[in-house]
């Protein structure tokens, strides 16, 4: 059970879309996949529909403006749209029968009271630590956000107690396990793994990449290119930033000019990483895993990080990771100023072993089809606080 259609959609889709995609997509042949979710501007991608023996669309309520969309959660009007009595009705009669149940996303999770049987029950970021970074980052209504911390962390703590409870970042796992007083375990995401060839020489440039609708990716790119990239213009005067991702807010697009891109949509973040000498994420906020950090080590790319941007991901040959913008700055010229190798000689393939692996999605998914086989296997596992006050 999704919260959104499973899809790779450039302008539409999401992290948290791309997740059961990728993982429904590279379950081992022998699962037996129903899919429940609920529709949207994207429709069920052939690839998906040919992968589940049986896919169930729900109509949600009437689409909420992107202000109220914003306030929403697993307690609030993200989950309002999707609580209607045909998803409830749905859930508890597809659950049965089931050797087990994997819900995907807060704003499903609350089907989880309806489920029979075992159930696993994937929050991506908990909700409640989202609010509290929305909290901080917030400039107005900052008593509305926290009213929503605190709807998010009830909500959380009413979710059933034989649910198996997951999370993207394993930071945040610990916080939400010792908030709740259970287990909770966390599955990073994974990505395809690419190799590149060093690009000609010839313009310098910078990259960024992510949804650019997203709160704390404003501010990053913002950051980029207000204060960042004037200092490596001190030195290196030609070189170009690409901002490049999903739905740019008019603050992103006003970063546009002489020697910065503004690329909406991109139909292969790829394109970008191969068309680039460098990655940089100067990330101040963020919870979870950064994906598109992810996807630049991924595809050969020399990456440039903030701690936060590069929280909970390994070492990495191609990966370096500043705390200070200085040393940031500093960075980025080394290696846009680095001698050129030989035309054609492997510029950034990523090491393999340990300290250079990229995670691949077949290992996710094994993961998540683990976690389903131990929830089939202990539907009741202990350590969980019985909710108090009722469903929310």
């Amino acid at each position: 059970m999704t919260e959104s259609v499973p899809n790779r959609d450039p302008e539409l889709g999401d992290g948290s879309s791309m997740i059961p995609y990728e993982v429904i997509l590279h379950l081992p042949a022998e699962v037996a996949v129903t899919l429940l979710t609920f529709s949207g501007p994207v429709p069920v991608p052939a690839e998906i529909r040919d992968r589940c023996d049986s896919v169930y669309e729900l109509a949600p309520r009437e689409e909420l403006s992107a202000f109220v969309r914003s306030l929403g959660g697993l307690a609030g009007l993200g989950k309002h749209r999707r609580d209607t009595p045909s998803a409830r009705a749905a859930a508890a009669r597809l659950s049965q029968g089931r050797d087990a149940t994997l819900i995907h996303g807060p704003h499903a999770l609350f089907l989880s009271h309806q489920v029979s049987g075992p159930v696993v029950l994937q929050t991506v970021d908990p909700w409640s630590i989202r609010a509290g970074m929305d909290t901080a980052i917030a400039h107005t209504l900052r008593p509305a956000y926290r009213l929503r911390e605190q709807l998010a962390a009830r909500a959380e703590r009413q979710l059933p107690v034989r649910a198996r409870l997951l999370t993207v970042g394993a930071q945040d796992a610990a916080v939400w396990a010792a908030k709740l007083g259970c287990p909770v375990r966390s599955i990073p995401n994974g990505t395809a793994v690419g190799s590149r060839t060093r690009r000609e020489r010839g313009t310098p440039v910078v990259c960024f990449a992510g949804s650019l609708n997203y709160a704390p990716n404003v501010d990053s790119a913002t950051v980029l290119v207000k204060t960042i990239a004037p200092r490596v213009w001190q030195e290196v005067p030609n070189t170009r930033f690409v901002i490049a991702g999903r739905r740019p807010t008019p603050a992103v697009q006003a970063l546009a000019g002489p020697r910065v891109d503004v690329l909406a949509n991109v139909p292969s973040i790829l394109d970008v990483f191969h068309g680039s000498d460098v990655a940089v994420f100067p990330d101040e906020h963020g919870v979870g895993i950064r994906n598109s950090v992810l996807e630049a080590l991924a595809a050969g790319l020399p990456v440039v990080a903030t701690p936060v941007a590069a929280r909970e991901l390994p070492a990495h040959p191609l990966m370096t990771v500043e705390g200070s913008r200085d040393r940031l700055v500093r960075r980025i010229v080394e290696l846009l100023t680095a001698p050129e190798l030989p035309q054609g000689t492997p510029a950034a393939v990523p090491a393999r072993g340990p300290a250079g692996e990229v995670r691949s999605w077949d290992t996710v998914a094994g993961e998540y089809l683990a976690e389903v086989r131990e929830a089939a296997a202990s539907p009741s596992p202990a350590g969980r606080l019985s909710p108090t006050n009722g469903q929310p």
